[in-house]
């Protein structure tokens, strides 16, 4: 009896041993100029950082209008948010729905290129990005919004089967603000510096 279990417990653990070597994850960071030591697993700033953009982009971009593409939005990026935040955006949906904000097309791009100084690394694989955004809004081809925002977005480990990328949208670190109110600040406490 004892040699049964001890065959089956080696023939589980060569099988996982087997798996884990076919099935290895490495988020390679887009700069090797400077060579890189990666283990596998680890998340890296840059894929963090683009990750996030390209599911906040994928979620704004409404071609049609918000009434259409929102919703199919979130479902297109299901495996690449995390549930709660799917809540949260299927949430937001209904309110700006209730607010009449759906009646128009919706595109975010990106103004600033890539720092490290973007992301903070938070521990277990955790990144908060910051991005600074260019939001246009327009209604029967009309622009009725066009704003630079500052989106502060929390990025986190997943291995849900359905997600190849292994991290996931997890929301914002703190509520977006408009970018030009943050320039606006800076600009007037180095003012107010230079006067003292």
């Amino acid at each position: 009896m004892v040699v049964l279990i001890m065959a089956a417990i080696i023939f589980v653990l060569v099988y996982i041993v087997q798996e884990s070597r076919t099935n290895l994850t490495i988020h390679v960071p887009p700069d090797l100029s400077r060579g890189a030591i990666l283990k596998p697993g680890e998340l890296q700033k840059s894929n963090a950082y683009a990750f996030a953009l390209l599911v906040w982009k994928g979620l704004n971009e409404w071609m049609t209008n918000g009434k259409e593409d929102y919703e199919a939005a979130i479902k297109r990026y299901q495996c690449l948010i995390t549930p709660d935040f799917e809540q949260w955006l299927l949430n937001n949906k209904e309110q700006k729905a209730r607010a009449g904000e759906l009646d128009r097309t919706r595109f975010l791009s990106e103004l600033n290129a890539y720092s490290d100084s973007f992301v903070s690394a938070l521990g277990n694989n955790t990144f908060s990005v910051a991005a600074i955004m260019q939001l246009q809004e327009r209604f029967n081809g009309m622009k009725i919004k066009d704003t630079s925002m500052s989106y502060s977005l929390r990025v986190v480990p997943d291995n849900r089967k359905c997600n190849e990328m292994g991290m996931a949208l997890d929301g914002f670190m703190v509520d977006p603000t408009r970018a030009e109110t943050e320039a606006e600040e800076k600009s007037r406490r180095e003012r107010a510096r230079s006067y003292q």
